[in-house]
């Protein structure tokens, strides 16, 4: 029996000895044992709060952005027409009037041929008559003006070394809005549309900002496939033209367009559109 009590005595707590002979019932002696389990699990729920709270903008930006950077690159390759330029009217002009032919007094001059006497049906001028005359010297005998006979340019008829530069007049390359085989991606509109999803980044401002629509681009596409002259016709901003651009910037050689049977030089619209996945 005393060994009983020993044990019984060194299982008591300081608060089954402080509440002996006591009413343990009225609520301090279980405050009192259940202080330390209240403290851990206290600490332990305050602990993870904390860390949630810290980690939870960090998986919120990460979840927002999953769900909002996927593009939907949907292509429509369209020409837009321009607005029809005003065509200037020129003056109808008149044609001047025919020049007045003026008719100079001359004798015939004939060179000399040997025929007999009796086949002889004119007579060429004496000299005497020659120098007793005004008249010029043509091929028929006729009346009319004395004067010169008049040049229209003088300088035409100026000689010279012939040292004055050729002027070689560039070919002016026509840029067309609409042709008989209009440029073409190679491979076609399903090609376009692979490489656009393939090389297309969202741009971040636009996706937090939901931002969304068609960008039209214009663009030249050369006679051997080249492009140039990239424009933005109409943007959305937040990025989205500066990367419209850059994929076109990246695209390869394109199957130039034709007219009566020729490559030329045509100017290109495609529209592209940022679609965020909802």
């Amino acid at each position: 029996m005393e060994n009983q009590t020993v044990l019984h005595e060194e299982d008591e707590t300081l608060e089954d000895i402080v509440f002996q002979n006591r009413n343990k019932a009225y609520g301090a002696y279980l405050l009192r044992t259940g202080y330390h389990k209240s403290i851990k699990i206290a600490l332990g729920i305050g602990i993870g709060l904390f860390c949630l709270a810290i980690a939870a903008p960090m998986i919120l930006a990460n979840i927002k952005h999953e769900e909002r950077t996927e593009v939907i690159a949907d292509v429509i390759a369209c020409q837009l027409s321009e607005p029809p330029k005003d065509i200037p009217i020129e003056p109808e002009q008149t044609p001047p009037p025919p020049e007045k032919t003026v008719v100079h007094k001359t004798i015939a001059f004939m060179a000399p041929v040997i025929v007999e006497d009796d086949k002889v049906t004119e007579l060429p001028p004496d000299q005497e008559t020659l120098n007793n005359t005004d008249a010029k010297i043509g091929s028929v005998t006729q009346d009319g003006d004395t004067g010169e006979i008049p040049v229209d340019d003088p300088d035409k008829f100026k000689t010279g070394e012939g040292t004055a530069p050729v002027e070689v007049k560039a070919e002016v390359e026509t840029e067309f809005l609409s042709v008989e085989v209009m440029p073409e991606y190679a491979g076609g509109n399903a090609a376009l549309a692979k490489f656009l999803q393939k090389n297309l980044r969202y741009p971040r401002n636009a996706s937090d900002a939901g931002i969304g629509g068609k960008v039209y681009v214009q663009f030249v596409v050369g006679k051997d496939g080249n492009i140039s002259n990239i424009d933005i016709l109409k943007g959305l901003g937040f990025g989205c033209d500066e990367e419209a651009q850059r994929v076109i910037k990246l695209m390869p050689r394109w199957n130039p367009g034709k007219q009566s049977g020729r490559n030329v030089t045509v100017k290109f619209t495609l529209p592209i559109v940022f679609q965020l996945d909802q």
